[in-house]
């Protein structure tokens, strides 16, 4: 079955709209409500029954470890601002050939990187929900800043291009 691809904004979601524009793509809105939100009117659609969801995206690096514009798939997402002994790290199998990288939940940039590479601000809801709805559950996230840049400093239009590219390539679109 073809996946449902999953953007938080138009913004993230045009480079890949222009070079796949057959491919199902759905604006989720920004942060893990919008996302819960959104994947649960997908389910009670039934546009998500066996299918694969791949929420995709742009995030800021804890450290130049990653490049701006890099293209990795998250194995591991975590909420990080919960309390540690609430806190539940999602691990994921692997479904491309792009680096794998392990992500913060945020709801807003600037936690704590508590190991981890990058921080997005939806990864999470989409995790906890394939626990519990029949999908599965890929993140795709393009660098675009490092952690604590001003947002005048942070290269959207090249990270989008390269997801964009990279999502058709590591897809077959």
């Amino acid at each position: 079955m073809v996946p449902l691809f999953m953007f938080p904004t138009r913004i993230e979601a045009e480079p890949f709209v222009r070079l796949c524009p057959d491919a199902e793509i759905v604006i989720s809105g920004v942060g893990m409500a919008e996302t819960a939100a959104t994947i649960t009117r997908l389910s009670r659609e039934h546009r998500l029954d066996g299918r694969e969801v791949v929420l995709c995206g742009i995030a800021g690096a804890y450290t130049s470890k990653l490049a701006l514009g890099e293209v990795v798939e998250i194995c591991e997402e975590c909420c990080v601002e919960l309390p540690e002994r609430f806190r539940k790290v999602y691990r994921n199998t692997p479904r491309t050939r792009l680096r794998l990288a392990t992500s913060n939940s945020v709801h807003r940039s600037g936690a704590t990187p508590d190991g981890r590479d990058i921080e997005n601000m939806e990864g999470a809801a989409l995790f906890a929900l394939s626990e519990q709805l029949p999908f599965s559950a890929t993140e795709i996230r393009a660098v675009s800043n490092y952690v604590g840049d001003d947002s005048s400093k942070w290269h959207i239009a090249e990270a989008t291009e390269s997801l964009a590219q990279k999502l058709k390539e590591n897809y077959n679109i």
